[in-house]
């Protein structure tokens, strides 16, 4: 469970999570919807599972969040 609730919002993790998600942009099948619930299931995975990478604070959850969309979302515009 995280610890705080504000701590590291963004950090390198948020870039990667950007290109991931607009890597998923380039494949026509992969709709909003399947982005939106893939990043929520992760978010929520990471609350349960014992590594100390996945202990992130609720800001940083929802921030991971928006950066996959945001992703997904930029690489779709200029597809």
């Amino acid at each position: 469970m995280p610890k705080t609730f504000f701590e590291d919002p963004v950090n390198l993790y948020s870039i990667i999570h950007f290109i991931e998600y607009g890597i998923l942009a380039l494949f026509p099948k992969i709709t909003t919807f399947h982005v939106f619930v893939v990043s929520i299931s992760w978010e929520l995975l990471e609350l349960i599972i014992p590594y100390s990478w996945a202990n992130e604070s609720f800001s940083n959850k929802f921030a991971d969040i928006l950066f996959n969309l945001s992703g997904f979302y930029f690489v779709r515009f200029f597809r």
